[in-house]
């Protein structure tokens, strides 16, 4: 800069977050009303998870999908490129890449919720998910006993 140029310091391009701001508030558990009168049952698993109400279940669309494509996302360790069938194709990118080689996974059949709300990561547009079963570092795709259609609702 030549002398005599003030610099004015500008808004931090990466500023740092505020923890508490983004802090869920505690979620408040309501009691389900039992078939008994004045009495409340607590809606939880036998893990002691949260339940949902079988409406909630009902908005996922789990489809069975056929990955027919698969590359590595450059620059990114965790993530594949998914082009599944479904039965419309879409691209779907699923953290499995530490787990699976691109071409370990073509052809197989697994269950993906097909009605998320598209979203980009590394560039790439994502319409979808894909499920997985983990056991401690162990990552197992959910798919099909037996081959069925690509599209076919999980009910």
């Amino acid at each position: 800069l030549p002398v005599g140029v003030a610099v004015v310091a500008g808004k931090p391009l990466f500023p740092r977050l505020d923890k508490k701001a983004f802090a869920a508030p505690p979620a408040k558990e309501q009691p389900a009303v039992s078939g008994k009168k004045g009495k409340a049952k607590k809606n939880k698993n036998d893990d002691g998870a949260e339940g949902i109400e079988f409406d909630d279940f009902t908005k996922l669309d789990l489809r069975v999908a056929e990955i027919i494509a698969a590359e590595k996302i450059k620059k990114a360790d965790r993530l594949l490129k998914l082009t599944v069938k479904a039965p419309e194709e879409r691209t779907i990118v699923a953290g499995i890449a530490e787990h699976y080689q691109p071409e370990d996974v073509i052809g197989r059949q697994v269950i993906i919720v097909a009605n998320l709300k598209p979203v980009k990561l590394r560039g790439v547009m994502s319409h979808g998910m894909v499920m997985a079963a983990k056991d401690g570092d162990k990552l197992v795709l959910t798919g099909v006993s037996e081959a069925i259609a690509p599209g076919s609702k999980v009910s």
